[in-house]
């Protein structure tokens, strides 16, 4: 009776601490910081500002939100001590709208920036784009170079459009010569494996974001093509940074090999999903926007 009653209170201790973990996972899932709301051509974005000092604008990845891709890792908190921090959820995310016409992405997630810093009054800005917010970002620099003191292209890169190539998989380590292994790009994702994080990645990634409007995000991702000349003659600072167990590491060599006025590093051992919590990612941001503080 006595070790029945031990296994019971054993039993009883491990679904007490997976269900608190359970809750704690949840909550910085689902809690999400107060903010505000503005129009973008008829979307409404949800945005946060802190801190203060010069401007600085993140842009989260698809199937993110800006909580979860900057301040559950502590990269707000690690700039807003000397800058004043802007956030929002891109459309399509978060507590963003979420129109399901193609139509309404690309270009329309590029101007998203211009137009919350119209509405913020702010003539420029740094900003930082991780992931698809990364080749937001450096569409963005080639639309509106006036607008911005620096950009930091986050565990992103540059495809050349005139490479039929697939994108690789950010979630895979890299891989040279990506044309040799169609089988295993994003674009065929659905016919390879997949390993187990990144099947609990892509599930919390569906289960967060509303499954038409991530089809039309899809369908709008060559709007963001940058041309090879608008990178040669680029004046805007860009830092590219990266982990070196990224998927997207070549993507991001391409970038630095033929965009003037850039500078790149590689964090070590760093992949997609870790490179927000790493000390020497939020050391390389701060630095580099202090270097290019108006």
């Amino acid at each position: 009776m006595r070790c029945r009653t031990k296994l019971l209170l054993g039993f009883g201790s491990v679904l007490l601490v997976l269900l608190l973990l359970t809750g704690a996972f949840l909550y910085l899932l689902l809690h999400r910081a107060g903010g505000h709301y503005f129009d973008s051509n008829g979307a409404r974005i949800f945005y946060t500002v802190e801190g203060s000092g010069p401007p600085v604008i993140l842009i989260h990845g698809v199937a993110a939100n800006a909580d979860l891709n900057w301040r559950r890792p502590g990269v707000v908190r690690a700039l807003a001590k000397h800058f004043q921090v802007i956030t929002f959820d891109l459309r399509g995310h978060g507590l963003s709208d979420k129109p399901e016409e193609p139509e309404k992405y690309g270009i329309q997630m590029v101007e998203d920036i211009t137009r919350l810093m119209d509405h913020l009054k702010l003539p420029k800005a740094h900003i930082a784009g991780y992931s698809l917010g990364g080749f937001i970002a450096l569409k963005a620099t080639t639309l509106h170079p006036d607008r911005f003191m620096s950009v930091a292209i986050c565990a992103a890169g540059w495809k050349n459009p005139e490479d039929p190539s697939p994108i690789p998989s950010p979630y895979r380590p890299p891989e040279p010569n990506p044309e040799n292994l169609v089988q295993r790009a994003s674009v065929f994702a659905f016919a390879a494996p997949k390993p187990l994080f990144n099947r609990i990645r892509n599930r919390i990634g569906d289960w967060i974001m509303d499954p038409e409007a991530k089809r039309a995000i899809k369908k709008s991702y060559m709007d963001l093509a940058v041309q090879r000349p608008a990178l040669e003659g680029n004046q805007v600072p860009v830092l590219c940074i990266i982990g070196t167990q990224d998927g997207f590491l070549y993507l991001a060599r391409d970038l630095a090999a033929v965009t003037s006025n850039i500078e790149s590093q590689e964090i070590p051992g760093v992949n997609h999903f870790t490179m927000p919590f790493s000390s020497s990612f939020k050391d390389a941001l701060r630095a580099f926007f202090s270097k290019h503080a108006a």
